[in-house]
């Protein structure tokens, strides 16, 4: 059975129907933030009672535009996409101001995704990281772009809460069509934001967008295509590349290596057969942001170690299984090193890295 997440913040509830959510809304709303999240997921793929977010049904594209300083910026970001992405692709998105800091966007899919549940994650954020990049969106949330399939975001219609001091700012998260988003002033959708409304506004499923998508996946996995294939077309050959031993989707050998620096930092260790902490967690971080595999990752620290894997945490015994390291980091998904932080560390310099 499908579900989201309801939350306020924190997780508390699986929903079945929007019925459930709604009660789960109205026993916290005006005291509480209420959250919904983006996607729905398969009850079966379930671990331990702990929801499997690599089975969300992938059936829209999420942006959340944040900014604590300013929220004209992310008015200005909004604006921007729409004209530049969505409009030229007759693309009409659900856009919501969320009653606080920023702004929300959805771009609804004609279908829902049907691609391997093990690229999901790192598909989606790649392909959103592509267009915040593209399109200079600088209030495009970060966490929004790491999380991806986990994200939760406001519940629409629902009073603005602070989490400092509990109390209403008198704004709700009501949604906007891109006319009104477009011809607003920020002070006007702060107006008709103090109070909760439903409004039917016109939105589209695009196949567009869709393809756009894929396009960029077949990118990703070096799956050959051509920009004028259909959707159909595309997503029977990322299924048909799960398929083939050889594939970059089936062996987990992607398109991305570690940046140069890191590279040396790893040839380095291999060589002294030893690391320091903090190094370990330069280089792993570096592989899980990649998309590499349990094995691949452990196969990397055993060639730096070269014995039994004691008491490290960064191997076992086992080739197949990932470290205790390296399993705290994936329940956390820890972001790479920047390379700032790396260059102050004397990893990246000059000679290493371009």
């Amino acid at each position: 059975m499908y579900f989201r997440e309801f939350g306020i913040p924190a997780r508390i509830a699986r929903c079945f129907s929007i019925e459930e959510a709604d009660v789960q809304k109205k026993a916290f709303e005006g005291e509480k933030n209420c959250y919904i999240s983006v996607y729905t997921f398969d009850d079966l793929y379930d671990t331990k009672g702990k929801t499997d977010y690599t089975s969300a049904v992938v059936n829209t594209l999420w942006f959340d535009f944040d900014d604590n300083k300013k929220i004209e910026n992310c008015l200005r970001d909004v604006r921007k996409f729409y004209r530049k992405y969505c409009k030229p692709n007759n693309i009409e998105p659900r856009i919501y101001f969320t009653g606080g800091r920023g702004f929300q966007m959805n771009i609804d899919f004609w279908c829902p995704l049907e691609i391997p549940n093990h690229i999901k994650r790192r598909s989606l954020r790649e392909y959103l990281t592509h267009l915040k990049t593209k399109y200079k969106l600088k209030t495009l949330d970060e966490v929004c772009i790491k999380n991806t399939v986990s994200c939760m975001r406001r519940y629409p219609n629902t009073p603005y809460v602070s989490k400092l001091t509990g109390e209403k700012n008198g704004y709700h998260c009501n949604q906007f069509s891109s006319k009104e988003i477009l011809s607003f002033s920020m002070d006007e959708i702060l107006e008709r934001s103090k109070r909760s409304y439903v409004e039917e506004i016109e939105t589209t499923k695009s196949k567009r967008a869709l393809r756009d998508f894929l396009d960029y996946v077949c990118d990703l996995y070096e799956i050959p295509h051509t920009v004028s294939n259909s959707v159909e077309y595309l997503l029977s050959e990322i299924r048909k590349a799960e398929t083939d031993e050889t594939s970059y989707i089936r062996t987990g050998h992607y398109i991305k290596p570690p940046r140069e620096c890191i590279m040396k930092l790893i040839e380095r260790k291999i060589d002294e057969g030893h690391s320091s902490h903090e190094e370990n967690n330069m280089i792993a971080m570096e592989l899980l942001n990649a998309g590499w595999r349990d094995s691949d990752i452990s196969f990397v620290f055993r060639s730096i170690y070269k014995e039994p894997a004691g008491d490290y945490g960064w191997y076992e015994d086992d080739p197949t299984l990932a470290g205790r390291q390296i399993r705290l980091m994936q329940l956390k998904e820890v972001n790479r090193y920047g390379h700032q932080r790396l260059k102050e560390a004397g990893i990246c310099t000059e000679k290493t890295c371009k």
